[in-house]
């Protein structure tokens, strides 16, 4: 112990004291904290939301009115990235890139088979941090998945997303004894309601393109429990720094969600997204393949057909604001509980969703409808994004990638040089700071989009592309790529097309033959169908086709890396 003796009266140096007490608990402050927070390691609120599109309020995708006052909230508070893409359109690949912080041909993740560990060594961003010194708490969709499948991530985790997010069990979802729907004793219900939901997908487990208004409280949903499990997190004092994360299935369809977010959108209200007639005609083939497939959801003339656009439209709102109402409660908690002070919040979709553009439902195409994400970070109570610039939204392209980077910068633990992305701090101080042209998003094999602030490049694995002006077309709904004026610029896109594992992609009709670097042959059926393309490699089931396509190769000296067999 220290002992001060003054050999004076205090109250004649009282004002000097007063003055060199503020200098030094200024001093202390300087020291405590960092451009965006604290020195002290903050906390980290993650929120992953399962396929909502731009349609929130801030993003102003929907033209008509949505109701998403907490997502909106956050927005003001932090930066929405207006430009942010997935780095794969469906959940499986784009979860494991957020999650390892590397592409689909580094993570080796394409599809929705398996988890990330199953195909590299890479580390999950939850398992890093718990490495340096975080207690990281999950539930819900972090993962693709129910969340929790790879344990060690977690130092705890709570409630999963339930059966395709509830609140109907496996057996009341299953088409199993539909005929043509099922009635829900304990709910009182019918399903599905979309008249069209089993036509499509035949060979699917269960009918989940639909819509249904539970007369129930949000705590008889899964994401209703995984919010309340959140708001506990964040109510609590904490040891350590922490992470938790809350992955919500909303508003991933089916569209059930309780009543009172049915009621805020009267049906004759609703609005279409905009669309035009012929949209494919300027399209290659690859692309309709990927318009017309119904891999994830219901195909868009079976909506028609059946009368359903505006009833699953009202769906996917009312599914849109539940969400957000969610995400509320633990902003609120936050906000009002011990933990506001030093904890930065990220939210994003793992991917968009069409609900009639491209004459497509549901995910997995090139387009930004599928690609394009709600993306918002906000530093923690008491700093903003004001304090740094005046700007609070940035339409610089930015992936999810760039989570794991960011996370890392913002929290100070030890940085980690093999990731993909790069962290998104620079552009919080300065959305106009120098940065990358472009960023890149993977649909399956060898499909890719380059995505800038003003053009959208898709080139597809037999070598047909398409290229958009996104500032005049906004809709992507006039294909520039067969022009030879804008050649110059396609070349100068093609160059952040990633180098992968693959050294030639084929298609041949309805056939995709990938060949390896390593000499192996994977061979693809990319007809529309059923389920989630690219699943499943059929090579060896068949090998005449591969026989010929390779024999072709051979004899017409073939080496380009992607190259389409004329039928």
């Amino acid at each position: 112990m220290v002992c001060w003796v003054m050999p004076f009266s205090i109250d004649d140096y009282k004002p000097k004291i007063m003055r060199t007490t503020r200098l030094f608990f200024a001093l202390l402050l300087a020291i405590s904290h960092s451009a965006f927070g604290q020195t002290e390691k903050p906390n980290i609120l993650f929120f992953a939301v399962d396929d909502m599109a731009d349609w929130v309020g801030c993003m102003k995708g929907y033209p008509g009115t949505v109701h998403t006052p907490n997502i909106d909230r956050l927005a003001q508070r932090g930066m929405l990235f207006t430009n942010a893409h997935c780095a794969s359109p469906i959940c499986g690949p784009s979860r494991a890139a957020v999650m390892t912080g590397l592409r689909p041909e580094q993570n080796g993740v394409y599809h929705n088979i398996g988890h990330y560990n199953e195909y590299s060594e890479a580390i999950g961003f939850p398992l890093y941090f718990r490495q340096h010194g975080y207690e990281v708490l999950g539930a819900g969709k972090i993962n693709h998945g129910y969340g929790c499948e790879i344990p060690e991530n977690w130092d705890a985790y709570g409630p999963d997303a339930g059966h395709i997010g509830g609140p109907v069990n496996a057996e009341e979802m299953s088409i199993e004894g539909m005929d043509p729907t099922k009635y829900i004793k304990r709910f009182d219900v019918t399903l599905p309601q979309n008249t069209g939901a089993l036509v499509d997908r035949p060979n699917n487990k269960y009918s989940t393109w639909d819509y249904c208004a539970f007369d129930i409280p949000d705590n008889q949903m899964p994401d209703g429990k995984i919010a309340a499990w959140g708001v506990e997190q964040l109510q609590k004092e904490h040891d350590k720094p922490f992470l938790v994360a809350c992955g919500f299935y909303r508003p991933h369809q089916p569209f059930y969600v309780p009543k009172k977010y049915f009621d805020m959108y009267d049906l004759d209200d609703v609005v279409l997204p905009k669309t035009i007639a012929g949209d494919m005609f300027d399209i290659p083939y690859s692309g309709v393949q990927l318009a017309h497939g119904a891999w994830t959801s219901g195909k868009h003339e079976t909506c028609i057909k059946h009368d359903q656009w505006k009833p699953l439209v009202r769906g996917y709102l009312a599914a849109i604001s539940f969400a957000d109402a969610q995400i509320g409660k633990l902003v609120d908690a936050l906000d009002y509980g011990p933990n506001g002070r030093n904890t930065w919040i990220v939210l994003f979709s793992d991917h968009g969703w069409h609900l009639g553009e491209k004459e497509h439902w549901g995910k997995h195409t090139p387009w930004r409808n599928s690609t394009r994400v709600p993306f918002i970070i906000v530093p923690p109570k008491g700093k903003s994004v004001a304090d740094f610039n005046t700007v609070k939204a940035c339409d610089q392209p930015v992936n999810l990638l760039d989570i794991f980077p960011t996370l890392i910068d913002i929290s100070g633990v030890p940085a980690k040089n093999d990731l993909a992305g790069k962290s998104l701090l620079p552009l919080l101080k300065n959305p106009e700071t120098s940065w990358d042209e472009a960023t890149v998003t993977t649909i399956a094999h060898g499909n890719h989009v380059v995505h800038t602030r003003e053009w959208s490049y898709i080139h597809y694995f037999d070598g047909s592309e398409e290229l958009y002006n996104i500032k005049d077309d906004p809709e992507e709904w006039r294909n520039l790529a067969n022009k030879p004026a804008y050649q110059s610029l396609k070349d100068r896109l093609k160059k952040y097309l990633p180098n992968d594992r693959y050294v030639q992609f084929v298609r041949y009709g309805k056939w995709k033959l990938c060949k390896l670097k390593s000499g192996d042959i994977e061979l693809y059926h990319i007809a529309e169908g059923t389920g989630i393309s690219e699943q499943n490699d059929v090579s060896n089931q068949n090998k005449k086709i591969v026989d010929f396509m390779l024999s072709y190769l051979k004899k017409n000296k073939i080496n380009e890396k992607f190259y389409n067999i004329e039928e």
